[in-house]
């Protein structure tokens, strides 16, 4: 992961601004980490279908209000207010996010991310470990997020913000 100054996040291809700093979004993720963000997104976009809520992959990016260039670009958000879907993007604060790790960008989704997306609002925070075939889930409670749950590759996934989603690890780590 690599840090810059702003002035050359304009020679980089893909980049987040997040607290003032820009990080470096290359190089582009495995296989590994692909499949799982794209069986995820699957999962979400099917299951959203005609309902008000979106299921976006990245690229998409997020600015958490339009005063600045503060930016994100999960691997996979959800948004539930339509008013939020810009051209650019989304605009204010998505209802969960996905972020799939990488070994350019784990500790930067474990700490950094995870605590933007706690200040912002984010109801809800999968960290998914493709490699040791976990999630890890933070659920927004009383402006916290709490001690994450941790499901393994069997394991089933009550989608928190959603009552009747359940996402099959088994369907997603095979």
């Amino acid at each position: 992961m690599l840090v810059l100054e702003a002035k050359e996040a304009q020679e980089l291809d893909r980049y987040e601004v997040i607290d003032g700093v820009v990080y470096d979004m290359t190089p582009p993720p495995s296989t590994a980490h692909q499949r799982a963000s794209n069986r995820i997104y699957i999962l979400f976009a099917n299951h959203l279908r005609g309902k008000t809520c979106e299921a976006f992959h990245a690229p998409f990016g997020v600015w958490f209000n339009e005063r600045d260039d503060e930016h994100v670009e999960p691997d996979i958000t959800v948004v539930c207010d339509p008013l939020k879907i810009r051209e650019k993007g989304c605009v204010g604060t998505p209802d969960l996010i996905v972020e799939v790790l990488s070994p350019n960008t784990a500790a930067k989704d474990r700490t950094v991310k995870l605590r933007r997306y706690q200040r912002a609002g984010v109801r809800e925070y999968w960290i998914v470990d493709p490699v040791h075939k976990t999630v890890e889930v933070y659920r927004l409670e009383d402006n916290v997020f709490g001690k994450p749950d941790a499901y393994g590759e069997g394991d089933i996934i009550r989608v928190g913000i959603f009552e009747d989603l359940h996402v099959n690890l088994g369907e997603v780590f095979y």
